[in-house]
């Protein structure tokens, strides 16, 4: 029990302080809004910029030049790293298809890979099988529970009462956790799997984030409103309806026999054969975003 609270102690304290700062906050005037703490949350998103700035920025920006060799190798092996965990999330979930590209990518980039240090699943070779990470926060959406109110957890930045909760749980039963106990790796080298994926996404996003820190008139909301989008992606493995696409009031008037998908936009759930599943891309608004693919694009508000 002493190891373990060595071992997440930070993490624990950066929870209860936000926690018992929500507490003495007063509620938002817009109870809507799923951000009944906001003022507490502006508080600690002000602080996590200015870690932002003087901290992960110029260490994201040193890993950006990093050659190729051995910076992608080891965000490779940190993403390996994970893969046990996802794959435990994928099963809680009953996602057999989540479940089947997470031990198919694993399979083939421990054998082929060299142990993980080189993604070949990804490749056209390999069937270009993507990448797919599952987490306790997501199980517990499955399972039916709500978000709960928005919170901003110092340094690690965008959150839920869900997903803070989920995040302990990994952080806690991470099989590699019991695999490094057993082989007594300390505390450091169980640390360089997050610290690869956090510095790997933060250079990857390096552009993208700057980018809305400049246009938008609240950074904060924006963020917010990204964070949000992207969890209810994820929980539905990167997947919805053709009505999360089609923004629209139906009007009276209208045709209701039209073949006309914008103009008679419920005839997709009229007609099963246009029932479908459509990729989300609400969390892409500009090209520097990383997966931004004009293909893609589809006009939402």
């Amino acid at each position: 029990m002493k190891y373990l609270f060595n071992k997440y102690y930070i993490l624990f304290f950066g929870l209860i302080l936000t926690i018992s700062g929500c507490t003495t906050n007063n509620l938002a005037e817009n109870s809507n809004s799923n951000d009944p703490f906001e003022q507490t949350n502006r508080d600690i998103f002000k602080f996590n910029n200015g870690v932002d700035d003087y901290f992960f920025k110029p260490v994201a920006r040193g890993w950006r030049k990093l050659p190729s060799f051995p910076r992608d190798n080891l965000a490779n092996l940190a993403e390996t790293a994970y893969a046990p965990l996802s794959l435990a999330n994928a099963m809680l979930q009953f996602d057999t298809e989540g479940a089947s590209v997470i031990i198919r990518r694993l399979l083939i980039n421990l054998t082929f890979g060299i142990g993980g240090m080189y993604d070949v699943a990804s490749t056209e070779e390999f069937g270009n099988i993507e990448k797919r990470e599952e987490d306790f926060g997501q199980t517990l959406a499955v399972y039916g529970f709500s978000d709960g109110p928005y919170i901003m957890l110092p340094i690690f930045g965008p959150s839920n009462l869900r997903d803070s909760f989920g995040r302990v749980v990994d952080a806690v039963f991470n099989p590699m956790t019991f695999a490094f106990r057993m082989q007594n790796i300390g505390l450091e080298g169980r640390l360089s799997q997050p610290v690869v994926a956090g510095v790997e996404k933060r250079e990857t996003y390096l552009d993208y984030m700057e980018e809305i820190e400049e246009s938008s008139l609240d950074y904060y909301a924006t963020i917010k409103s990204l964070y949000m989008q992207k969890r209810k992606k994820d929980i539905k493995n990167g997947k919805g309806s053709i009505e999360s696409k089609i923004n629209y009031e139906l009007d009276e008037n209208w045709d209701v026999g039209s073949d006309s998908l914008i103009q008679n936009p419920t005839k997709a759930f009229l007609e099963p054969e246009m029932e479908k599943k459509v990729d989300y891309i609400d969390d892409l608004p500009s090209s520097n975003h990383p997966k931004f693919n004009e293909e893609t694009i589809y006009l939402t508000n």
